[in-house]
């Protein structure tokens, strides 16, 4: 009887298999329960035992046969349910990779357009160190295709500021307050006229 020969060809990747034997008036009843350590689902606890009894001499004789092919189907089932495990695991994985990838490119998208929107808005106001500032913040989270449109704006910055200019350069009302994309957000001044209505009434009444 060649069982454990038997045995290592029928089970799969992971399988193991669990053998019992009892034994009443002369009859030996031998129980084999394949499982497989690397399922997680529990459907896998479903599964029964093969039993085979007969005497001593008849398991000798036919114990292997038996249980070969009945192992082998139940083992690979196992398998394929691992592998099924394995693959959706996988697959959850790198959905939620992609998920995080397309997250953190929509924060460098927003963060570069929101410094390029802030080198205009400084070029416009004659803030041009400013400006260039907010270029070199834009650098850092530019992707490679961007060079050529930072490039250009940098250009333009300089030109309008009149950087190598015969007549030196134009003035540059620069005050670092819109060069970062949390800075925070300055307080409106009231209107003239809100602030002096009550003491505008009161100076009339004095004078009456």
């Amino acid at each position: 009887m060649n069982l454990f020969k038997t045995l290592s060809e029928v089970l799969g990747n992971g399988c193991t298999a669990t053998i019992t034997i009892a034994q009443k008036d002369g009859i030996m009843t031998v129980g084999v329960l394949p499982g497989n350590n690397l399922v997680k689902d529990g459907a896998k606890n479903k599964i029964v035992p093969l039993n085979v009894s007969g005497s001593p001499e008849e398991l000798d004789e036919g114990f292997v046969d038996a249980i070969a092919e009945p192992v082998r189907k139940t083992a690979g089932l196992l398998v394929d349910m691992a592998s099924y495990e394995q693959a959706a695991e996988e697959a959850k994985a790198k959905s939620k990779m992609e998920e995080e990838k397309k997250i953190a490119e929509a924060n460098r998208k927003k963060d570069y357009d929101g410094y390029i929107n802030l080198a205009r808005t400084n070029l416009k106001e004659q803030k041009y160190r400013d400006a260039l500032k907010c270029v070199e913040s834009a650098r850092k989270v530019a992707l490679p295709s961007d060079k050529t449109a930072l490039d250009t704006l940098m250009n333009e910055i300089n030109s309008a500021s009149g950087e190598g200019a015969l007549f030196g350069p134009s003035e540059d009302k620069s005050d670092g307050k819109n060069i970062s994309l949390n800075a925070p957000k300055g307080k409106k001044d009231k209107p003239a006229s809100s602030e002096c209505e009550s003491d505008c009434e009161t100076s009339d009444e004095e004078e009456e």
